[in-house]
């Protein structure tokens, strides 16, 4: 990893108490794959340590580039942006620098819910050309969904498996699943089983005229899918007439229970596949939460940016980061008399510059090694933490997170009004772990 550069910008909507008055922060390129940190996550690393730079990506699409600075982007989106953004697939690399002054720079937020919105048309117009005739102008976005139709899906794409004794209804889903990063595979039988590993079963039954004597059939599927481990969220379609056979797939673990479509074309057709796919990006968001290597990957990016960023600076990175899952939060040192306020953010007024020690809610976090949210204080824990930092309005799903070095505790993080923005508390706890010895004294 090479290419420094340094700047001095400050941390925003933070304050930061620099010990040693040192100002700069240092900032190494990186290069990685998309599918260890998605586009939203390698934004927020970029944005939480104000980077300035080039940043690159390859997908099987194409190649697209942008410029970053402090929270801003300058680019547009292209099928390449969409394809990164939407499947995770393919590499990036950035190239600290200065850039030149482009027309206009976009909050990374609003560049983020333009690829999102693109994201989002693609997949709605699925395969379906939306020219038009007699000249008319063409669809814009044609030529983009015809590039994604193309992208091959990476090694472990989601898979959706579909039983359907009629697959017919899931042929003009399987272009616009392919666009999301979503793999169907579909099977006629039951007795097909659940295949290797999916990460969403739909079951869809036979007509009313054609399900008498099977209906147990399409059950022992769903409890197969119920018993597995970890188990196999199920969408059941059809059968619902049958009050005895919806009540079978209530106790057999369903996760979804959804009406079958009249028929293949037509407008409920087209409701019935808005349904399904909601519904299955819904149980992907419930059951498939941050993960740990997600983290893993997010903290080591992160720690490989500001390997040689001063002190002060690391703080204010990690302020910036955690600005975006907490709507305020405050650093803690762990001193032998007192914890020391190293800097905070989103606080209506200045926090005390030292808090006494043998508060409660901090003192486990420092024993125990372990983040301790609010759920798991002990009665009036909250309230003491929130009297010993001076919050006047009180502490909301408060957590506080052990910063740790050389197998000590060197600080805490203190945050508040967490917010479903951001990579997630699981990230927060993963990087705060392993910062400790970048904070210096």
């Amino acid at each position: 990893m090479c290419g420094w550069f340094g700047s001095t910008s400050p941390a925003r909507d933070a304050w930061v108490r620099r010990p040693n008055g040192g100002e700069g922060e240092f900032v190494k390129a990186i290069v990685g794959r998309l599918s260890d940190l998605g586009v939203r996550e390698l934004f927020k690393l970029l944005t939480a340590v104000r980077a300035e730079g080039a940043l690159e990506f390859e997908t099987p699409v194409g190649r697209a580039g942008l410029e970053v600075k402090h929270g801003h982007v300058a680019g547009e989106s292209s099928a390449p942006l969409v394809a990164a953004y939407a499947n995770r697939i393919g590499t990036f690399s950035f190239r600290p620098g200065q850039v030149a002054s482009p027309a206009e720079w976009l909050p990374v937020e609003e560049f983020l819910a333009r690829l999102e919105a693109d994201a989002a048309l693609v997949a709605s117009a699925g395969s379906v050309s939306a020219r038009t005739r007699g000249g008319s102008p063409a669809d814009p976005l044609e030529e983009l969904r015809d590039s994604l139709a193309d992208v091959p899906l990476p090694p472990g794409a989601t898979v959706i498996r579909v039983v359907a004794a009629d697959p017919r209804p899931y042929r003009a889903l399987e272009t616009e699943w392919r666009q999301r990063g979503w793999q169907a595979v579909l099977a006629t039988e039951p007795d097909a089983g659940l295949g290797d590993s999916p990460a969403i079963l739909v079951i869809h039954l036979p007509s009313s005229s054609t399900l008498a004597g099977q209906g147990e059939t399409w059950l022992r599927l769903l409890r197969t899918a119920a018993a597995s481990r970890p188990p196999v969220p199920s969408i059941w379609v059809g059968g619902l007439a049958d009050p005895w056979l919806r009540h079978q797939a209530v106790l057999g673990g369903a996760s979804y229970l959804l009406p079958a479509p009249a028929g293949e074309a037509g407008e409920t057709a087209r409701w019935f596949r808005d349904e399904l796919s909601l519904v299955i990006e819904r149980l992907l968001d419930l059951n498939m939460p941050m993960a740990e290597t997600d983290a893993e990957a997010f903290r080591e990016f992160f720690l490989a940016l500001q390997a040689d960023a001063n002190p002060s600076e690391v703080r204010a990175s990690l302020l910036r980061f955690a600005s975006g899952t907490f709507a305020r939060g405050v650093l803690l040192a762990v001193r032998e008399g007192a914890f020391e306020s190293l800097g905070g953010y989103g606080f209506a007024s200045s926090l005390p510059p030292r808090v006494p020690r043998g508060v409660s809610a901090l003192e486990e976090a420092v024993i125990t090694q372990q983040a301790r949210r609010g759920s798991e204080f002990g009665p009036g824990d909250a309230a003491a933490l929130a009297g010993a930092l001076g919050v006047r309005d009180g502490l909301h799903d408060v957590e506080v997170v052990p910063v740790v070095a050389k197998g000590e505790v060197v600080a805490l993080f203190v945050g508040d009004r967490p917010s479903s923005e951001g990579v997630g508390r699981v990230g927060v706890e993963a990087l705060f772990a392993r910062v400790g010895g970048l904070l210096g004294p």
